[in-house]
């Protein structure tokens, strides 16, 4: 398989930076091509400046995007991000063409990458949001429960996330969804320890999974835990928490080898079902952007130099 790029199935750092960008109408994109082409190479260069080895990124582009930068056919399922409602439930859609993705273990050598990546690219974008991820705990959400327990683990990483024989112009890519989430936490905090583990589906000191017979269907595991063909559906999650004073929540990232399993469960999020169900955890979280991206192998992206 074609080399992926090295945020995709890294284990998870510390420290993370979510970049976001659209390009600009009648700009010339050859710096821009350059400098995603040369991003593998960039971030090993920045990584032995720094001694982070860990340092790792990921490009990825959109829909729209994907003819003006590579001027071939997209992957077959990259398509724009559509937004979702029910009720007062909502998953937007935000412009988004690019999408970079850094972590480590250091913030310093994050932020040290992504301005060097921001003087390549030249005035060809224009910066949509930029938030800094971090490490909560032992691994926790802002909501105190573990995140990330049924991530898939070592070689399953790739299986789930990379794009394979089934499409073989593009394999190694891989198909990313991304969503910030914002908590309310002064109003999540107000609930009892009990309550919180129903929304969730899990007790949340020791991060056991309740049974089934306990388990509301509305709760968070209960809706994204989906079977198709007898077999579980994944995702490969880099999500991070973050947050200021004013703000705080979760910073969602999705690989995928196709985008469907994203897209199934949030909609068994947003959407309820035919008895009323949807998940509770959207009373007290709410999706403020959502873009669709695809992270091309380090060959193909090579290709735009």
């Amino acid at each position: 398989m074609s080399q992926p790029q090295s945020a995709i199935c890294a284990n998870p750092s510390r420290y993370a930076l979510f970049l976001t960008l659209t390009l600009r109408r009648g700009t010339a994109l050859g710096a821009l091509r350059r400098a995603c082409a040369e991003l593998p190479h960039l971030t090993e260069k920045v990584a032995r400046a720094t001694g982070e080895r860990g340092l790792v990124s990921a490009i990825a582009i959109g829909a729209r995007a994907w003819p003006r930068l590579f001027g071939c056919k997209p992957p077959r399922e990259l398509v724009p991000f559509a937004a979702l409602k029910d009720g007062p439930r909502q998953a937007p859609a935000t412009p988004a063409d690019l999408f970079l993705h850094i972590h480590s273990d250091r913030h310093d050598a994050n932020f040290a990458l992504v301005r060097r990546f921001a003087a390549e690219i030249g005035k060809a974008t224009k910066p949509v949001e930029e938030v800094l991820g971090f490490r909560n705990l032992d691994k926790r959400d802002l909501t105190g429960f573990v995140d990330g327990t049924e991530n898939p683990k070592g070689k399953d990483r790739p299986e789930v996330a990379l794009v394979g024989r089934e499409d073989r112009d593009f394999a190694g890519g891989s198909y990313v969804s991304i969503q910030r989430w914002v908590h309310d936490l002064a109003r999540w905090e107000r609930q009892t320890v009990a309550v919180q583990e129903k929304t969730i589906g899990r007790t949340k000191k020791a991060n056991i999974e309740m049974d089934d017979r306990v388990k509301p269907p509305t709760a968070h595991i209960a809706r994204v835990v989906i079977e198709e063909d007898g077999r579980e559906i994944e995702i490969l999650r880099q999500s991070m928490p973050y947050g200021t004073v004013a703000e705080a929540g979760l910073y969602f990232v999705a690989y995928g080898r196709s985008p469907h399993p994203f897209l199934r469960m949030l909609e068994n999020m947003v959407r309820r079902d035919p008895d009323g169900h949807y998940d509770r955890l959207m009373d007290f979280s709410r999706p403020v952007t959502g873009a669709s991206f695809f992270a091309p192998s380090v060959a193909l992206l090579k290709s735009l130099s």
